[in-house]
């Protein structure tokens, strides 16, 4: 019931409101398959600043499958925000029902069941390859549990979809493959069950051979890939996380930390650690997923950027449930006891923040400043832009914005030239800028100071017009890192320049 509940919220948050908005780097991925199918042409113009080969020739920065499944989709459903983000809503159902089929097959029982399901109310921000990344991943996940069953057929499906995966995202799919892998020897040490080496084999293999082709058969991609990875920002190197990091990966998975540290840190679980040999497949599926889970995080922590740590949130309902029914089955009374209910009220709390954020104020944002009447306005703007001047757009108005022909239409994170370390306020400046079309998230994450940099440098004119008429809260800073990026009431900047 609280997985079709989730479903249903997130319909109608779609469906009347249009919430959530979408992030500021979904056009990114989402781009080339909008300009293929409005004006011809497999690249994204809105990156070709920082991104010259994916913007201007082919877009390589990044594996694509998910780009192949959008284009099916936009196919039949057209090219608009709202057609992507009902895509990201079909995506979302499909991983939640691959959820649902590894608790029936490990009869996991229904209160507990849905006690887990109440942890897919963390999974808001569904609009990259993530989703399809993870739907894959999961299926995986859900093949492995029947190679652990006994199927073993199934092992070469388990393969098969973690290769799918890392050829939707890198960095998801390899996090899949180390569960499965786990998952395998696990089986192979644990169960007795004969080690799957041909299906080790492709999942391990496959993904190198396809790079291979790629590097050696076409270079130009390859350079293509490369130049994206060069300019990612989210390769961070090691570093000791700040602390807004570190709340951040305590409101997101508080669940896997805790069980983490009820695993590795209480008596009780190293026993249970102790007595691996007798492991059944659900405790073994729970095992490998809650080492990838938190070494993905604990990498995000430490090494690479921190808002990869949403991943693991598809981990979490699946580790919830299988931790809830062992401990349940080894302490019948463990969820009676009203601190254990409390904790786990305030873990849900906890991972429930955006989701009742949207819930509330942005049903308010929207309600008063409506997709419909921000996505008019855009027109109106963009319908009025010069030929061939230079507009700076967020990724949620420039799905809009390639319906139009006449202008360049530059995605606002990509413009500046990253490889020879320009800023923001330079970039425009060098584009000379016509007009910015932002988000509430974008104007006051980083363009409010953006714009006095202009302004105190001099040879601009700026006007601000804000549409907005409820305030959202990436208006507060004390609040911008809580909830942000739901209104879609948008900013104009308009530019002038001094000859």
């Amino acid at each position: 019931m609280v997985f079709l509940l989730v479903l249903v919220w997130k319909a109608l948050l779609l469906l009347t409101v249009a919430q959530p908005v979408p992030a500021n780097d979904a056009f990114f991925y989402d781009g080339p398959v909008v300009h293929l199918l409005n004006h011809g042409g497999y690249f994204n113009p809105g990156i070709a600043q920082s991104r010259p080969f994916s913007g201007t020739e082919f877009f390589c920065a990044y594996p694509p499958l998910y780009q192949l499944t959008l284009l099916a989709w936009m196919s039949v459903f057209g090219t608009s925000v709202l057609a992507a983000m009902g895509g990201h809503l079909a995506l979302f159902a499909g991983y939640a029902l691959t959820v649902l089929a590894i608790f029936r097959q490990l009869k996991v029982p229904a209160n507990l069941a849905n006690l887990a399901g109440l942890f897919l109310l963390a999974i808001t921000f569904d609009d990259r390859p993530d989703g399809l990344a993870c739907l894959l991943g999961t299926l995986g996940v859900y093949a492995l549990l029947r190679w652990l069953k006994g199927s073993r057929g199934w092992a070469w499906l388990a393969a098969v979809f973690a290769v799918l995966t890392i050829c939707t995202s890198l960095q998801i799919g390899a996090l899949y493959a180390f569960w499965i892998f786990l998952g395998f020897v696990a089986g192979w040490q644990i169960s007795r069950a004969r080690l799957p080496l041909g299906a080790l084999a492709v999942m391990i293999l496959l993904p190198l051979a396809l790079a291979a082709t790629v590097r050696f058969g076409f270079p130009r991609l390859w350079a293509g890939f490369l130049e994206n990875v060069h300019g990612n920002a989210s390769l961070k190197g090691l570093r000791t996380p700040p602390v807004d990091e570190l709340l951040k990966a305590s409101r997101n998975l508080p669940a896997v930390f805790l069980m983490a540290a009820w695993v590795f840190a209480t008596s009780a679980g190293r026993r249970h650690l102790r007595a691996i040999k007798t492991w059944g497949a659900d405790e073994i599926l729970f095992a490998g997923g809650l080492v990838a889970g938190f070494s993905f995080a604990f990498a995000c922590l430490f090494a690479v950027s921190a808002n990869w740590l949403i991943v693991v949130n598809y981990f979490q309902p699946i580790l919830v449930g299988l931790f809830l029914t062992a401990a349940v089955k080894k302490f019948p009374d463990f969820l009676r006891p009203r601190t254990a209910k409390v904790c786990l009220a305030l873990l849900v709390g906890l991972v429930s923040v955006r989701a009742l954020g949207l819930t509330t104020w942005g049903v308010a944002c929207s309600l008063s400043d409506s997709y419909a009447a921000a996505r008019q306005r855009v027109a109106t703007e963009l319908d009025a832009v010069p030929p061939h001047a230079n507009v700076v757009l967020s990724c949620a108005y420039l799905y809009e914005a390639d319906r139009h022909a006449d202008g360049q239409w530059i995605h606002e994170d990509y413009a500046p030239l990253r490889a020879e370390g320009e800023d923001y306020a330079r970039a425009l400046r060098r584009l000379r800028a016509t007009k910015l079309v932002l988000t509430q998230f974008d104007y006051y994450r980083h363009y409010m100071s953006v714009l006095a940099e202009l302004r105190a440098a001099g040879g601009v004119q700026i006007t601000v017009t804000d549409l907005v008429h409820v305030r959202p809260p990436d208006s507060y800073p004390r609040l911008q890192r809580v909830l942000q990026n739901i209104s879609w009431a948008p900013v104009i900047v308009d530019l002038r320049w001094e000859k």
